[in-house]
């Protein structure tokens, strides 16, 4: 009855809310949420309220990937076994998108759940990784340990037992924390096994030891009976068969289950074994060749054959040698199907791996070819603006050149007036702008650029090595601006000069202190000595004022 009261309030609530509501959406939410709310004290009802949506592909993205994900963690809680990916991928894909960190850490750890289900650990390790590495830090604490312990079982499975150890620290140190003793109980017990794998059996132990406290504590028998079977092992290795004697004993009386039962009648007849008292060990023998696990019944088999064999009792010998012998085959069987399973999983994952080489030759191959083809389409950039730039720097030869022509014969004309003059200032001022286009290809100029771009600090510490470049630069491309400065002010200096030039630049002030490597004071010296000497048309060409 009291197992049927959860269903039966699952039920009644799951009847009110079709009843109330209208719209197939808001019905599908609300049953998400009364599952949600159900999960963690009564699963089982969890369970039949999801499988109870007939058509959950109906719902809308967000509310399928819920539902794949509630359904996924029911039935894990449920120990109803997880062959199948396809339903948690739903959820998975729909959260990686950032919906829901918290959401999405959960499908890694039951996406890890079914791979360990599929005995495919180094993939689950995998994935409660990324539920860890992807868990909001306020997330559940019950949720963070249950990660870190599913991690050291799986790790306790890859003979990694030193960082399943580190697993099961984690997750004691929070279920402590949060005074959780029945999960704290089951990382104590793991910290134990990984201990006896390294056949460290002092160690292990201790945490036995410490793990059977809290099983007393809880006053729940069949824990009490796992640590004691766990003991008894420890000190049976040990060779303290008294002690491996008076822990399975007490164990015995605390298991309930025929498979635990059966593996501790076995474990009970190997101490009485070792301890002489072989009539003794063939009742307990006897009791466990009934279990369902293989492996323990053809053990005992085996083990009563040997006995009866030592008694003389060779009917019972035979007898039982048969028996085992039967065991044995079929786990002879059972592990020649399993090696042609791994020969046929091998063979499919060869096939597979040659199949992603030859589509990753053909993606080599292709992206080499797209490669060269960009290095070549680069290269013809590269030829094209180089030739552009090399022909501008020609026209603009040609265009100086042709200026230079057509002073040269202005100048040698006898006649004089207004319309000559006018006529050479308009070649001196289209010769200063082909200086300055002239000027933008070299590198003098893209490290005055660079001066320009520069904060004060940066500027200090580069024009050094950049003030000699730039002024050589000027002087070798503004040569026919200077010599008309020259001739139409012959007092002028080679500063002078350099200074009226980097003004046609149009260079700011803390530039020009820069190149020329003097002060402020200095440069309003210069500008007033140039004006008392230049005449005033020129002047303000030049200065702009």
């Amino acid at each position: 009855m009291r197992k049927l009261l959860p269903a039966l309030l699952s039920f009644m609530l799951f009847t009110l809310l079709l009843g109330s509501c209208g719209k197939h959406s808001y019905e599908n939410s609300s049953i998400l949420i009364l599952a949600d709310s159900l999960m963690q004290t009564y699963p089982d009802s969890a369970l039949q309220l999801l499988e109870e949506i007939s058509v959950p592909q109906k719902m809308g993205k967000a509310n399928r990937a819920w539902y794949a994900l509630l359904l996924t963690q029911a039935r894990y809680k449920n120990y109803v076994p997880l062959k199948d990916d396809s339903l948690i991928r739903t959820a998975v894909d729909y959260y990686e998108n950032g919906r829901s960190k918290e959401r999405l850490a959960k499908s890694y750890f039951y996406w890890g759940c079914v791979y360990r289900g599929q005995e495919d650990i180094p993939s689950a390790i995998d994935c409660y990784l990324k539920s860890l590495r992807i868990m909001p830090q306020e997330c559940d604490s019950v949720f963070w340990a249950m990660t870190y312990n599913h991690l050291g079982d799986c790790y306790n499975e890859r003979s990694m037992e030193e960082t399943a150890r580190g697993m099961y620290r984690d997750a004691y140190a929070i279920n402590l924390d949060v005074h959780d003793t029945l999960r704290a109980f089951h990382n104590l017990r793991g910290i134990g096994i990984t201990f006896l794998l390294e056949l460290q059996f002092d160690s292990a132990a201790y945490y036995y030891k410490r793990a059977l406290e809290m099983a007393l504590s809880l006053d729940y028998p069949v824990l009490s009976g796992i640590i004691y079977k766990d003991l008894s092992g420890v000190y049976s290795e040990q060779r303290e068969y008294e002690l491996a004697y008076a822990y399975i004993s007490k164990a015995i009386s605390g298991l309930s289950d025929i498979e635990s039962l059966a593996s501790a009648y076995s474990m009970k007849g190997d101490v009485l074994y070792n301890m002489n008292m072989k009539d003794s060990a063939l009742y307990y023998w006897r009791l466990s060749k009934e279990s369902p696990d293989i492996y323990t019944k053809t053990s005992n088999y085996y083990n009563i054959y040997r006995v009866n064999k030592e008694l003389s009792d060779w009917e019972n010998a035979v007898l039982y040698a048969d028996s085992f012998i039967v065991c044995y085959d079929s786990i002879q069987a059972m592990n020649d199907r399993a090696e042609i399973d791994k020969l046929m999983d091998d063979h499919l994952l060869e096939l597979h791996k040659y199949e992603l080489s030859v589509e990753q030759k053909r993606t080599t191959n292709l992206l080499l070819v797209s490669f060269l083809f960009f290095v070549l389409g680069l290269i013809f950039l590269f030829m094209w603006r180089d030739r552009h730039r090399k022909n501008r720097y020609i026209t603009l030869q040609k265009q100086l050149m042709d200026n230079r022509a057509e002073t040269l014969s202005l100048n040698e004309q006898e006649i004089c007036g207004e319309d000559k003059n006018n006529k050479l200032h308009e070649l001196k001022e289209a010769k200063a702008g082909i200086c300055i286009s002239l000027f933008k290809s070299t590198e003098g100029y893209k490290r005055l650029d660079e001066l320009q771009k520069a904060k004060p600090k940066e500027r200090t510490k580069i024009i050094k090595n950049y003030r000699k470049l730039i002024i050589i630069d000027i002087k070798r491309t503004f040569v026919d601006v200077m010599e008309d400065l020259s001739g139409s002010c012959s007092s002028l200096t080679a500063d002078d000069l350099l200074y009226c030039i980097l003004i046609l630049l149009h260079c700011p002030k803390e530039i020009v202190m820069d190149v020329m490597n003097v002060t402020s004071d200095a440069i309003k010296t210069r500008k007033s000595r140039i004006k008392n000497k230049m005449d005033k048309e020129l002047f303000d060409d030049i200065f702009g004022d």
